[in-house]
């Protein structure tokens, strides 16, 4: 997905509940370059397209529960002071809280041994088990990697569904919906190191 399609109308048209709030919208725009900019920051050392991907994740996760968090208060005027304030905050909180997921997720691969310490083990030398369970375990690592709405999408794809029916189970159009799963797939492939 290239930063183009990164922008606040593409996060925004994922959620139905976004568009009964229009000062949500204004303020989520408004606070999109903002941050893309935090992200970039916080992730200098990584791809900016990464960094985007992450926030822009991030950003859709904050804006979706603020929505529903006002659209049931509605009734009760329990509003917020400062909404432009109070987004950014809680986007900050769960930015720093998905980096945090993501240093430990790199603490625990780190220490697993190299192939040729693996090949030292008595059995290491049957080629045709060790090529299957290598697959196996990339396979199990890519879909513990997953999210939940990914590793259904993918679970739906692999049982025949297509991409009308997926999209409609989701509240999604179909082209929304295969751009997610495209978007989804390319930052699992980066975060897993696949492809470089």
């Amino acid at each position: 997905m290239s930063n183009s399609e990164l922008n606040p109308e593409w996060v925004l048209s994922n959620s139905r509940q976004l568009e009964n709030n229009p000062e949500l919208i204004e303020i989520a725009r408004r606070l999109w370059p903002r941050v893309r900019a935090h992200a970039r920051k916080q992730l200098a050392h990584q791809n900016s397209d990464d960094s985007e991907t992450l926030a822009a994740e991030v950003w859709e996760s904050v804006l979706r529960s603020v929505s529903k968090t006002l659209a049931r208060h509605h009734e009760t005027t329990s509003t917020v002071l400062n909404l432009e304030s109070y987004l950014f905050g809680a986007f900050l909180h769960r930015f720093n809280r998905a980096l945090k997921r993501e240093r430990k997720r790199q603490e625990i691969i780190e220490p697993l041994a190299s192939t040729r310490e693996l090949e030292q083990l008595p059995g290491a030398r049957d080629w045709k088990s060790a090529d299957g369970m290598e697959r196996s375990l990339q396979v199990q690592e890519v879909m513990d990697s997953m999210d939940t709405w990914t590793r259904r999408v993918f679970a739906a794809r692999l049982y025949g569904y297509t991409w009308k029916e997926i999209a409609e189970l989701h509240e999604l159009s179909e082209s929304k919906a295969k751009l997610r799963f495209r978007y989804a797939l390319r930052r699992l492939t980066a975060r897993l190191g696949y492809g470089k």
